[in-house]
């Protein structure tokens, strides 16, 4: 009973976490729509990042449908793409902030971790349609 209790803590966990996340991918979309300019590379990695937070939503509710107490290899897979694509929401954060305002700080941050984006953005897809196919 108490593994039921933790499983369902941890989904709650991380349906918040990716709530956020997709937050912060819409976050990243404001700052353009407010200046009229939509620069294509922050744009598709905003629109993928959320097709990918969908991806996410739906192995959540596939994991509290099979109820994934057996299979916690599946769960652990699909909390690491959840932070690594934390990871790609918030650099495309900075980086949308920096290009619009011209805010140094933010485009130092945005260079610094610009680096693991897409690395993370395809390892995080991965481990996501890993963690579903073991959850099923």
């Amino acid at each position: 009973m108490e593994d039921i209790h933790a499983l369902a803590s941890m989904l709650d966990l991380y349906q918040f976490s990716l709530t956020i996340i997709l937050v912060l991918h819409a976050l990243s979309l404001a700052p353009q729509w407010q200046r009229h300019y939509f620069n294509p590379r922050f744009l598709r990695v905003a629109m993928l990042g959320m097709m990918l937070g969908i991806g996410q939503g739906a192995v959540i509710v596939a994991a509290v449908e099979v109820s994934a107490i057996a299979r916690g290899g599946g769960i652990a897979l699909l909390g690491a793409a959840i932070v690594m694509h934390g990871w790609v929401a918030v650099q495309n954060l900075f980086a949308s902030y920096a290009f619009v305002h011209l805010h140094r700080p933010s485009a130092l941050l945005a260079r610094r971790m610009a680096w693991a984006q897409r690395p993370l953005g395809y390892l995080s897809a991965t481990l996501t349609v890993l963690a579903g196919f073991t959850l099923a």
